[in-house]
This record gives C-alpha cells, sequence and structure tokens, in this order.
C-alpha cells in the first residue's frame, strides 16, 4: 500500500475518532442531572414529628359559669391623729440632750425650747422631758419605738410643812433625802378640798430641796410663792405631793 494512503486512512480514522469522542461527551452532557436536583436527591427527608393534640371533652349540656371574683379596692390607711398633748421622756442614767433630741428628730434648740432649758449639757436621772410635736408617740433614729423609762423610785421625797396658820411664814419644804434627782414639772401640792399648786421645772439633786411659800415673794431656785391671800396648812390637814400621773408620792399630817 502506497505511504500517501496509508496516511488517509490514519488521518481519517483520527477524525472519526475525535468525532466519535465529541459525540460521546455532548450525550453525557446532556444526559447528567441538574446539581440542585442532585441535592434535592441526596438530602435526607426531615425527621415525621408526630404532635398529640388533646381532644376537647364534650361540652356539657350546662352552660360553664365562669366565677369573677372582685379584688378588695385598696383602702387607704390613715395615720392616726396625733395627741396634742406631748410626750414625756424620764431621763436615764447615761442620756444626753443632744442623744434625747436625735432619739426623737429633733434639733437640741427645739428640745430646750420646749422645757425651758438653759444649759444644753446638763440633764439628770429622772428628769421629766417634754418632747415637741410627738403627740404621745414618738421613733427612734432606728425607726422603733422607743422603750418607756423606768420612773427612779420616790422613796426617800419628804414633806415638811412650817408655820402652818401664818400666810407670812408658812411654807410647804420638799426634802429629797434620796440617791437620784427628779424633776418637779408637772407635780403637785394640794390638801383637800383646797388649792392646788403646780410645779414647774424645778431640778432637784439628792440632799436638796426647795420651799414653797404660800404668800407672796421673789421666786429662786429653791424658794417658790404661791402668793396666795390665806393660809392653807392647819392642823389636822394633810399635804399631798402628786406626780404628773397623779401617783401619791408622799404626804404629811400637820400636827
Amino acid at each position: 500500500m502506497p505511504r500517501r494512503q496509508l496516511l488517509f486512512i490514519v488521518l481519517l480514522n483520527g477524525f472519526i475518532s475525535l468525532a466519535i469522542a465529541v459525540a460521546v461527551v455532548w450525550v453525557a452532557e446532556q444526559r447528567r442531572p441538574d446539581a440542585e436536583e442532585l441535592a434535592a436527591l441526596y438530602t435526607p427527608a426531615p425527621p415525621v414529628v408526630l404532635i398529640v393534640t388533646p381532644t376537647p371533652a364534650a361540652p356539657s349540656a350546662q352552660p360553664a359559669v365562669t366565677a369573677i371574683v372582685e379584688q378588695p379596692a385598696a383602702t387607704a390607711t390613715s395615720a392616726p391623729a396625733s395627741s396634742s398633748t406631748p410626750e414625756i421622756y424620764v431621763v436615764e442614767a447615761g442620756d444626753s440632750l443632744f442623744g434625747i433630741a436625735l432619739s426623737f428628730g429633733l434639733t437640741i434648740d427645739a428640745l430646750m425650747e420646749a422645757n425651758n432649758l438653759t444649759n444644753p449639757d446638763f440633764v439628770f436621772v429622772g428628769q421629766r422631758l417634754s418632747i415637741p410635736g410627738t403627740g404621745g408617740t414618738a421613733s427612734t433614729a432606728g425607726g422603733s419605738e422607743p422603750a418607756a423609762a423606768p420612773t427612779p423610785s420616790t422613796d426617800g421625797l419628804e414633806l415638811r410643812v412650817e408655820q402652818p396658820g401664818n400666810l407670812a411664814q408658812e411654807q410647804v419644804q420638799v426634802i429629797n433625802d434620796s440617791d437620784a434627782a427628779f424633776n418637779l414639772q408637772g407635780w403637785t401640792l394640794s390638801r383637800d378640798g383646797g388649792p392646788i399648786y403646780t410645779f414647774g421645772n424645778l431640778p432637784i439633786f439628792p440632799g436638796g430641796s426647795v420651799r414653797l411659800h404660800s404668800g407672796n415673794g421673789e421666786a429662786n431656785s429653791v424658794n417658790l410663792y404661791w402668793a396666795l391671800a390665806e393660809p392653807v396648812w392647819s392642823s389636822g390637814t394633810i399635804a399631798r405631793l402628786r406626780n404628773p400621773e397623779g401617783t401619791l408620792v408622799t404626804s404629811v399630817t400637820i400636827p
């Protein structure tokens, strides 16, 4: 076979093989599925979740009655009306005027003014202090009710009546033979059917005394004057000293 014929046959076979290969590739591309279809094909189906829905009970023949509970209306609680009578605080051992004022939410000046005090550094055991603006109630700095201060024993207080029946010389001496100091503020001295004398802010210390004269005179820390027009005391009458609560502290029968 001549070389030209052989070369022709080889080229022809190569061309036919190339054509066949291109045709196969084209057919394969046409048959290959789309990527989205493949993804859908190989994506597992989601699991089936069964949700059990309770079957409602058969309706009753009677209509359901809905109870409506009315909430009680909020009642505004009004603060108790304060009494016009101020609270009385009895000074205890260790108390100071500053501490007492602080516990009742007051200033020292207000406390001193309410009790006619002049020395902010001086208070004594048994002294009765009027607490202004409390109306009978007071709270301490901690917000709780203060404990009632115990009243010191009045044992040792004595009365002595001198010159009864003589208005110019008649007097009653209040003697403190106890170990405690007292303030006679609000205390009274009286006899049955007679006038009543009410003491002001007057301290009386252990071993001390004060004199109440029935007549006129100039008062000081130890001498008080009743300014009466006639004598108070006579033989057989009883002089009685009472504290602000009306409790009898001491008495004496005039011989």
